[in-house]
């Protein structure tokens, strides 16, 4: 596709495959600005004033921070150690921290803006946002079934849409809550994410299921135990599993909390079940609790997932309250789900609370949001998470599955 540009001006193209920028000049051979050897984001100076870009779902934006002083013609804006970019178009600029929105690169803003303080710029940014909107909606908790075994408590704080779960001292629970929605699909959905309010006040796991094929639930097990596994006696099924334990044991050393996802899914049938075990560190001081400061659990994917491929195509967030800088930290990578039968993605979720405490725990939850895929099938959400949140991930170990079914003694 054709892309009109300003000359001598900076652009950010965000693709979704591998892709090149040429320089389109009249009479002669184009001239090779840009190649992108994967999907994601890069920077270029447009040299003429109209570049051809070979992804035709590829999103070309201007930026305003002042000319980008270092790009690459091969693979562009890459993270790396050194905050600082390099000479124009001589080698790959590098950074250190994340690029945000005032420097024009993750929330991309209209082609031919004025400037980036100007009203024409705040429309077109205001107008993204109001489309990420308008492509997403409710997610009502059903606040009338959520079910508590054992002694715990149901407290209905605002009907379908907030509620608690007391689990007395010295006992334990499974709590199962489903969300009520809309269902705009048929054979295929546009699902691309998903975000709901949850926080526990202590020790706690929190499971749920994305996508095709059947979930079956086992409640009262071990926290250690897979309280959600694939149905129908392990058949396969595009679908996955995620669940995140949370143990609340702060590491004084460290200074934080630990935090293991793991995440159950199948390549192929012949493949069979994998589980990749993913641990995250979350930096809080000892009045930043965790999972007491969860506002919300956060599930997106850049991009309908190859479900015979292991591509990072998902990633699970947590969005913090209190007094730290950082409120988004990435905690997971995921295959993601593919579109067949997908359905809404996310329609419930398990909690699993094993109370060895001198109080009560509590389980907070609301309602959430489901996210659309864009035009293009696209989900800007994705990269704007990944741009703004701390990659929390230390480790990430994938095997077999083996199932652990170890319930609890009364």
């Amino acid at each position: 596709m054709i892309v009109d540009t300003v000359k001598g001006c900076a652009y950010v193209l965000t693709c979704t495959t591998a892709c090149t920028v040429h320089a389109v000049f009249d009479g002669a051979s184009p001239l090779l600005v840009l190649e992108a050897s994967k999907e994601g984001q890069y920077g270029f100076v447009a040299p003429t004033d109209a570049v051809e870009v070979s992804d035709e779902h590829a999103l070309v934006t201007q930026t305003f921070k002042g000319a980008v002083p270092g790009l690459s013609a091969r693979d562009g804006i890459q993270p790396g150690d050194d905050a600082s970019l390099k000479s124009l178009l001589a080698e790959s600029g590098t950074f250190t921290g994340t690029v945000n929105a005032n420097g024009g690169v993750n929330i991309p803003l209209a082609v031919g803006a004025a400037t980036d303080t100007g009203a024409v710029n705040r429309l077109y940014a205001a107008g993204m946002a109001g489309v990420t909107g308008i492509l997403t909606s409710n997610a009502f908790l059903n606040t009338d079934a959520i079910t508590a075994s054992g002694s715990s408590t149901v407290a209905k704080t605002v009907p379908y849409h907030l509620a608690g779960i007391k689990v007395p001292k010295g006992t334990h629970s499974t709590i199962q809550a489903r969300f009520e929605v809309s269902n705009p699909q048929w054979n295929y959905s546009s699902f691309a994410g998903f975000s709901f309010l949850w926080r526990a006040t202590n020790a706690a796991k929190l499971s749920f299921g994305i996508g095709r094929g059947g979930k079956t639930i086992r409640p009262d097990l071990s926290i250690d135990s897979y309280s959600i596994i694939p149905a129908n006696g392990l058949a396969y099924n595009h679908g996955e599993i995620l669940d995140i334990t949370f143990d609340n044991v702060r590491d004084s050393q460290r200074n934080g909390y630990t935090i293991k996802v793991r995440e159950i899914y199948a390549l192929t049938a012949a493949d069979g079940w994998q589980v990749k075990t993913t641990t995250s560190f979350i930096p809080a001081s000892q009045n930043e609790p965790v999972p007491w400061t969860i506002a919300k659990v956060i599930y997106q994917q850049k991009s309908v997932a190859n479900i015979a491929k292991y591509e990072n195509t998902g990633a699970l967030w947590l969005m913090l309250t209190g007094g730290q800088g950082n409120n988004l930290y990435q905690i997971a990578t995921c295959r993601g789900v593919s579109n067949f039968e997908t359905g809404v993605g996310v329609t419930q979720w398990v909690a699993d609370v094993v109370n060895n405490t001198a109080g009560n725990v509590s389980v907070y939850a609301g309602t959430g949001e489901y996210t659309y895929y864009h035009p293009g099938g696209m989900n800007p959400v994705f990269y704007g998470l990944e741009a703004l949140a701390v990659n929390a991930i230390e480790a990430e170990e994938t095997a077999d599955f083996v199932d652990i079914n170890t319930p609890i003694e009364s």
